[in-house]
């Protein structure tokens, strides 16, 4: 019998791409169900690092319609994407020496392009098989009728990850204000169901993240004729007042910007370290002393538990 899990994103970069592919995992290796949740931020964030593909889901609420299924960039659940584009993340000069080295060198070979087809296909038909829904907070209106799935005993495992400090604080005190903390608030007064949470601030110190595109207006040369902003087909990129600018609520995170930025002063997947601060952490302590709410530290911690309470 298949377990059903709900799986919600909430608006942060931290653990993102290790979220998606721990949903791979789980979704490769159990008999599940999942029904996945994005937060308002949760879109928009996983839009602009290049989660989706064309067509992008939009913003505006479907609340009369039914909205389809988004079309995943299927390298998220591979567990492969930061390796595969975190060269992109160098800055000036030395991604304009990796891009011109890397044009040749990042060249898949036959036999790699034979492999990714065949791993995407499998995502593909597990995504097909296994990926019962998409609920968009866009689409919910003010009551967020698709979280009361959770009360309902509809769920063995509710999974929020990641989770951000703000959506961590409001569930540790009760509070059930948006898609992803009514589900977890109406979860947790339940029997069936386990949750787990993965904060992206569990322990006091730095932890490292990755930004999404980023254009550095401090070393912009100003060119005449932009080439990312030709290159953008979103209309992300434009000139205002000399400078260019980028609007992320327009990117997609396609990368045509960072590849056609003649002087390298558009990066992705920027290594940064972000501090966590006590006050952040003691909001994660609360949470975790709930009865039916565990913290995990890492998607694949909170996977692992998963395996180990289903081998049970």
């Amino acid at each position: 019998m298949k377990k059903k899990i709900a799986w919600a994103i909430t608006g942060a970069g931290c653990w993102l791409f290790e979220s998606f592919e721990a949903l791979g995992d789980l979704m490769e290796k159990q008999e599940v169900e999942v029904d996945l949740f994005f937060s308002s931020a949760a879109r928009e964030v996983a839009q602009c690092y290049g989660v989706f593909r064309p067509p992008i889901p939009e913003a505006e609420g479907y609340i009369d319609t039914v909205r389809e299924l988004p079309n995943f960039n299927l390298a998220i659940f591979t567990g492969e994407f930061i390796e595969k584009f975190q060269w992109l993340g160098s800055k000036k000069e030395q991604l304009k020496k990796k891009m011109s080295e890397g044009t040749k060198s990042t060249a898949p070979s036959h036999e790699t392009q034979n492999n990714e087809e065949e791993d995407y296909a499998l995502i593909e038909q597990l995504i097909e098989e296994k990926l019962h829904d998409v609920i968009f907070e866009n689409d919910e209106g003010a009551s967020y009728p698709s979280a009361a799935r959770a009360a309902n005993d509809k769920y063995d495992y509710i999974i929020i990850s990641p989770a951000t400090g703000n959506t961590v604080a409001k569930i540790a005190t009760g509070i059930a204000d948006n898609l992803v903390t009514n589900l977890a608030v109406l979860g947790s007064k339940t029997k069936k169901t386990t949750i787990f949470v993965v904060p992206t601030d569990f322990k006091e110190g730095d932890v490292i993240s990755y930004l999404p595109v980023m254009l550095h207006p401090d070393t912009c040369k100003k060119c005449d004729e932009c080439s990312a902003l030709w290159a953008c087909q979103q209309g992300a990129i434009r000139r205002k007042r000399g400078r260019i600018r980028l609007n992320r609520l327009l990117c997609i995170g396609c990368l045509d910007c960072v590849r056609f930025c003649r002087h390298g002063i558009i990066t992705f997947l920027e290594e940064i370290k972000v501090t966590v601060h006590k006050r952040e952490v003691e909001a994660a302590k609360q949470l975790d002393k709930w009865n039916n709410i565990s913290v995990m530290d890492t998607p694949q911690k909170a996977l692992k538990a998963i395996e180990k309470d289903l081998a049970s």
